[in-house]
């Protein structure tokens, strides 16, 4: 089994998931408050660069935050986790079911799906925890 994960993306890409329709509450709340002191109250479409790259750190920690706690969980349990370039890789010689299972197993399955990149091996849509869709940066981002 294969697992593919790109913990930082293009800044262009990190700048433009920042206001990435649906913006959560959390992140309205975010820009909210860090466009206070600005006279015009700018939104989505016109926030200060300043505005935008704390909203893209705020985004890249909490992935990265998430990130490392499913690929601690894995290193723990035995799965080969190295870095190739940009991207991490996550390795084992479990078939593609007993690879879900595990992580099913491990509680990060939901958390996987939402971070994998394409080329990782996936399961079945039938079998996707949260109907099968993907969040994010997930397995159907074409880059």
């Amino acid at each position: 089994m294969k697992l593919i994960f790109r913990p930082i993306h293009k800044a262009s890409d990190e700048f433009r998931e920042v206001t990435k329709p649906p913006i959560s509450r959390t992140m309205e709340t975010y820009l909210e408050m860090h466009s206070f002191g600005f006279p015009d109250r700018p939104r989505a479409a016109n926030l200060p660069v300043s505005v935008r790259l704390a909203a893209s750190g705020k985004l890249v920690h909490e992935r990265l935050s998430i990130l490392s706690d499913v690929l601690r969980r894995l290193e723990n349990i035995g799965w080969d986790v190295r870095i190739e370039g940009d991207l991490v890789v996550v390795l084992n010689e479990l078939s593609l079911e007993a690879g879900w299972e595990v992580l099913r197993r491990e509680g990060v399955s939901d958390h996987v799906m939402g971070l994998v990149e394409k080329g990782s091996d996936v399961p079945p849509a039938k079998g996707l925890a949260g109907g099968g869709e993907t969040t994010d940066y997930g397995v159907l981002l074409d880059s």
